[in-house]
């Protein structure tokens, strides 16, 4: 479970509106993520686990269901996309000013995963029902 302490900024991106938090998880570890739609897990999120080094982690799960439910073209989800990377970058840099002071940063930028899953929503094609995930994302 994760506490939501700060509410750093928002922003509507496609369909979906992102909130940027400061939180907290059960362990007392502070992390700075980007939720979807103000909902209880971030898409993508920065923890500090050791003190005095910052990892980056991205919820495969959100990340499939906002694939799967977009409506968009592939032109538009790289139009989106880019938007999206835009925004989680000014927001990476902003929880390094504010909440990860005098720690080492893994970026967006330099993350292979985040390649990844540029090509999974710019591409991605899906041939089976989603009725088996919960519709968060409209569009």
């Amino acid at each position: 479970m994760i506490s939501k302490n700060i509410l750093v900024d928002s922003a509507l991106v496609g369909t979906i509106h992102f909130y940027a938090y400061v939180f907290n998880t059960d362990d007392g570890i502070t992390g700075f993520g980007l939720f979807p739609n103000n909902g209880p897990r971030p898409i993508f999120y920065l923890l500090n686990p050791q003190g005095n080094k910052i990892s980056l982690h991205f919820d495969e799960e959100l990340i499939l269901m906002v694939c799967q439910q977009s409506q968009f073209s592939t032109l538009e989800r790289r139009r989106l996309f880019r938007e999206f990377l835009d925004y989680a970058t000014k927001m990476e840099r902003k929880a390094a000013r504010l909440v990860f002071r005098d720690t080492k940063m893994n970026y967006l930028a330099d993350s292979r995963e985040m390649v990844k899953y540029k090509r999974m929503y710019v591409h991605f094609s899906n041939s089976a029902p989603t009725s088996d995930f919960r519709t968060i994302y409209a569009g």
